[in-house]
């Protein structure tokens, strides 16, 4: 049935209805269009639609509530990636339920929501939350990428037609000025790693054997370069010789309070061998820290049944316990800080001094050195050549120095 609407709200726009058989049930089905063209199409294709539905209602359509389905969408995702990816998950879900409950949408169909509604979602989030920034990687772009991913889900399954989320959506939502240059590592220079090395040295020396274990691990990442959650859960069993020097093969990450079982996004089982070590006292640093662990635990009746070279000797429960820990990566990224203070280095301005900037340094020499592939420093340091280029590659602080003292105008 199709008629104009005389009177009311929708008075001038055409109601259309249908009622369609649906489990042996009579179900009524009303829309409104535009014009009365418009309704005869959308009148074909409701009955189109409906006629595919005489032997029930698939488990999601079009009808479907956008909080219930994604709710059901994030609960099935859980099953299939990492206890941090999943709460970044969680909190997109968290978000969603916020806003819907703040326009009073809670019960909006999958059929209502398009590109203006994720558009309004996206300023909300900005003016609720003062410090949020735009940018690649941060919560409003990881939150509307994991909406996407859902609404792609939905079209595979036919439910929709268009993604509501286009590509490129930070720059169709949001202006210029929204955006920011986000965080930026502090960028060491060779003299400043070489005196950071040194201290660091001092230091570890001069500590006892569980004040000793941070600092071994920040020596050891000077050369190596490695994510702090993959620094953490280093063994000794990992250390071994591969093309003419020691590095080490590693085949996992921590997270939260337990190791992955694997590499960042990769599958159980895979591996990689690191960047090698050239210099054989960090090795001997390592093979006599092994030793000196050993007597400390022996002491206290204790064992390394995890064989972290890291582990955390301040903690007896965990040691005791099934589940050993290794140094939290906040006590490192402190260290880190502590000892550059006593070494004299300054953080460069606007900048964070964090473990990420030892990669990110080691990152820029394998990038900048014309000797060496980009192939082989992906391998090494465990990303592809598009992220190592755009996001750790950057002209080290010599050559950019170098090419300031030889521009003449």
């Amino acid at each position: 049935m199709i008629k104009k609407i005389l009177k009311g709200k929708y008075k001038g726009l055409w109601l259309v209805r249908i009622q369609p058989m649906v489990n042996g049930k009579r179900k009524s089905v009303t829309r409104r269009a535009d014009s009365k063209l418009e309704a005869q199409k959308l009148e074909i294709d409701l009955k189109v639609k409906y006629a595919s539905y005489k032997n029930g209602l698939p488990s999601i359509t079009d009808e479907s509530q956008l909080l219930i389905e994604y709710t059901k969408f994030v609960e099935k995702k859980a099953q299939s990636i990492t206890a941090t990816t999943n709460r970044s998950w969680r909190y997109s879900l968290t978000l969603l339920g916020k806003y819907l409950k703040y326009e009073n949408k809670v019960g909006i169909q999958l059929r209502d929501v398009d590109q203006h509604f994720f558009n309004d979602f996206g300023h909300w989030y900005l003016n609720n939350h003062p410090k949020a920034s735009v940018k690649k990687s941060t919560v409003i772009d990881v939150t509307l990428a994991h909406f996407r991913t859902f609404f792609t889900f939905l079209i595979d399954k036919a439910v929709l037609a268009v993604n509501p989320i286009p590509k490129g959506y930070l720059k169709l939502f949001f202006k210029q000025s929204d955006f920011s240059t986000g965080r930026k590592w502090h960028l060491f220079s060779k003299d400043e790693i070489s005196v950071l090395r040194e201290e660091l040295l001092k230091e570890y020396k001069g500590a006892t054997i569980a004040n000793s274990v941070s600092r071994l691990a920040l020596i050891v990442d000077t050369y190596l370069g490695l994510r702090p959650e993959e620094l953490q859960v280093l063994k000794f069993d990992q250390l071994v010789e591969y093309e003419g020097s020691y590095t080490f093969k590693i085949d996992d990450s921590w997270s939260e309070r337990k190791p992955n079982g694997s590499l960042k996004d990769r599958p159980k089982g895979a591996y990689r061998y690191c960047l090698p070590i050239k210099n054989t006292e960090v090795i001997d640093l390592i093979k006599d820290f092994q030793i000196k662990q050993k007597k400390y635990l022996d002491e206290y009746g204790l064992k390394n049944t995890s064989g972290y070279i890291f582990l955390n000797l301040h903690n007896y429960k965990s040691i005791s316990s099934n589940n050993q820990l290794p140094v939290t990566q906040k006590s490192l990224n402190e260290k880190l800080k502590a000892v550059c203070k006593n070494a004299g280095i300054e953080k460069q301005k606007d900048t964070v001094l964090v473990l990420y900037s030892l990669r990110v340094y080691l990152s820029s020499l394998l990038g900048n050195d014309n000797r060496i592939s980009n192939m082989y420093a992906c391998q090494r340091m465990g990303n592809t050549i598009q992220v190592f280029l755009s996001t750790y590659v950057k002209e080290n602080r010599e050559s950019y120095k170098e090419n300031s003292q030889l521009w003449n105008c």
